[in-house]
């Protein structure tokens, strides 16, 4: 076990924690280990002082980024009803936006007396044993009498450490109650939107959503006061959350719909609340994240839209309030977003510029806003730039944002989050000199970016996030590694991302891994090329092609450009067998794939469509896009090299007849 606690509340933390030594349980305080315990079960004390420990939140957020929350049990400091800190209710997305995080459970309650701490240690020492396979008696009877009870419903959902599927039933069968007694409905709704989140786990909501949806989507909110349909609006949006965690968009859609015409309505009951304002564009998030996320572009521009107003008439009202200017840079940033994922960087750039400039305006030093805010909206930025062409604008911009979090790294050393930021940070540092023609500097990067998440990897390598940018730096470096003929170091790197492609999961399948396989395998096959091993580029790249089709399949789109390099390769390698029919069909097979990559499409696809314009005879269209990298400062070495001995082969068969 550890036990993590503000620096106020040690003194408590160190009781606790021998309770538990006493017992028998390993228990060691957050102070004197690192996140690497794996393992271990995070005790976390809540008391109003954790909300504002630093050294606190810290440790729970690389806790978390490590680990998730599915080891995190909590205690509330004089209270049942603990407040979490918000490393453990929300975390930001790279959009800017808060996502709640599926809620721990309450082991109860610390009072300032021995009793507390000893009915709480046998509640953490009988979950211990649970895990253990191990039957320790409880002394329940007095863990009952002494914790304090509340009066009515709001007693059965304190008491939800984890929810069964008999509490649901029961919670269902007071609903059904609820139609008969608007009194209890009011307490049923707000025992549900209150504290249900906090004690149970999302499954249970889940279960209640649709009887919750048919009871109230079908009645009339005009006769409701203005608390009832605020609770009924929260409700919603949480249903809306659990749907859409479950994979149930369109439900979802519906949930966060309900929920947006609710604030609605308050709005237009008190259209100068400056909070119902906030409330309604909250909502009107919630809908186009969710259309976002379901590849409904149109309609979260709309619902954005309408939360960009709201922002703004924040703004006008109280244009000296730093959270309503943040709201402004949030909704400048999600409006970007979605022009970056619409083929449209340059507006997504000045959309992202303006949010910069918003967080820069001392958001951070007002603690309005985290340096991880400015520095996602950098990424953004940089995103588009490069995008747009503007690779120069981009690699500063990227530089900036590396310098960032570096600072905070330097403030708070070890954070893996932060690691991770900087080693990712890195690689797209690289990715952007490899596009320069700046080799070495790439090298360089992706070797230190390797080294830092191998590490990370090697301590969690259950951690998806880690894996995922593992494979991908591996990836870049043995591209790199390939375009500066590094055949050792490339068969070095080709062969570790083998070896991860080969990993399952518990389930025996992953369908990111068949991305992996597919690059790993690519990677093989230009090896293969590369040595004039022609037959084995064949093999390799037929493997490669298989595993991008089921991914495909499987829905990641992100696999195409991966998959077009692969036929471009076998193409390459039935070429030089002299297979010259069947090397032009899979050029246009890499064509297809290319083709079928929403714009706007990054330049190293642009080059490879250069190359297959080129084989397939269309000289037109291979030296118009050759000409437009050129104007972007595009200047890969495998570019530059393909050209070049496209050249000297014209010179060559043009000298004769010229001098003639």
């Amino acid at each position: 076990m550890i036990i993590a606690a503000a620096n106020a509340d040690q003194a408590r933390a160190a009781r606790l924690r021998q309770a538990l030594l006493d017992r028998g349980v390993r228990t060691v305080l957050s102070t004197d280990v690192g996140v690497a315990e794996k393992k271990a079960r995070l005790i976390v004390m809540c008391s109003p002082a954790a909300l504002k420990c630093q050294t606190l939140n810290n440790f729970l957020e690389d806790f978390t980024w490590s680990n998730g929350m599915r080891h995190i049990r909590v205690v509330g400091m004089e209270t049942e009803r603990p407040v979490l800190p918000m490393a453990l209710r929300a975390e930001r997305r790279s959009n800017g936006s808060f996502w709640t995080l599926p809620q721990p459970p309450v082991l109860g309650a610390l009072y300032n007396d021995e009793t507390s701490v000893e009915v709480l240690a046998d509640e953490i020492a009988h979950e211990a044993s649970a895990d253990a396979g191990i039957s320790i008696a409880r002394t329940l009877a007095t863990s009952i009498a002494y914790r304090p009870l509340a009066t009515g419903l709001a007693v059965a959902s304190a008491m939800m450490l984890g929810v069964t599927v008999w509490q649901a039933d029961q919670i269902s069968a007071y609903q059904d109650e609820a139609a008969e007694a608007q009194a209890f409905t009011s307490r049923l709704l707000t025992d549900i939107t209150e504290n249900l989140p906090q004690t149970a786990r999302q499954e249970t909501l889940v279960r209640l959503a649709d009887d919750l949806t048919r009871a109230y989507l079908n009645t009339s909110v005009a006769g409701l006061s203005d608390d009832e349909l605020g609770r009924r609006a929260r409700l919603f949006n949480l249903i809306g959350e659990a749907r859409d965690i479950h994979g149930q968009p369109e439900q979802a859609r519906e949930a966060f719909l309900a929920a947006y015409e609710m604030t609605e309505a308050l709005l237009a009951r008190s259209p100068n609340s400056l909070q119902r304002v906030y409330d309604h564009a909250q909502s009107a998030y919630w809908v186009g994240n969710q259309a976002y996320r379901s590849g409904d572009m149109a309609t979260a521009e709309t619902y954005m839209d309408i939360y960009a107003d709201m922002a703004q008439t924040l703004n006008a009202r109280e244009p000296d309030n730093p959270s309503y200017r943040a709201e402004l840079g949030y909704a400048a940033l999600n409006l970007g977003v979605i022009d970056l994922d619409t083929g449209n960087p340059v507006s997504a750039t000045a959309l992202f510029e303006e949010a910069v400039d918003i967080f820069e305006s001392g958001l951070i030093e007002e603690r309005v806003i985290g340096p991880g805010d400015l520095g996602n909206t950098l990424g953004w930025l940089a995103d588009a730039q490069r995008d747009a062409g503007a690779l120069n604008e981009a690699l500063e911009t990227r530089e900036r944002e590396l310098a960032l979090y570096r600072q905070e790294l330097e403030q708070t050393p070890g954070l893996s989050r932060l690691r991770l930021k900087v080693a990712h940070t890195q690689g797209e540092i690289a990715g952007i000199a490899t596009d320069m023609g700046q080799d070495e500097r790439s090298a360089d990067l992706l070797d230190e970016a390797l080294d830092t998440v191998s590490a990370l990897f090697a301590e969690a390598p259950e951690n998806n996030s880690y894996g995922r940018h593992y494979v991908q730096l591996i990836y870049q470096r043995a591209r790199v590694a390939l375009s500066r003929d590094e055949m050792v170091r490339a068969q070095l790197l080709i062969g570790e991302a083998r070896r991860l492609a080969a990993r399952t999961n518990e389930n025996g399948e992953n369908d990111t891994l068949y991305l992996t396989r597919t690059w790993a395998l690519t990677l093989a096959g230009e090896l293969a090329f590369r040595a004039g091993s022609y037959e084995t580029a064949v093999l390799e790249t037929t493997q490669a092609i298989s595993a991008g089709e089921q991914a495909i399949a499987n829905g990641k789109e992100v696999a195409r450009s991966a998959l077009a390099h692969a036929y471009y390769i076998r193409g390459e390698a039935l070429s030089a067998l002299g297979r010259q029919g069947e090397a032009e069909t899979l050029y246009r097979s890499a064509l297809n794939q290319l083709g079928m990559i929403a714009e706007p499409r990054r330049l190293a696809a642009i080059d490879l469509e250069a190359r297959l314009y080129w084989r397939l005879g269309d000289i037109a269209q291979a030296m118009q896009a050759r000409r437009a990298l050129e104007g972007r400062g595009y200047a890969s070495r495998d570019f530059v090299a393909f050209w070049n001995d496209i050249d000297q082969g014209n010179t060559a068969q043009a000298a004769p007849y010229e001098g003639g």
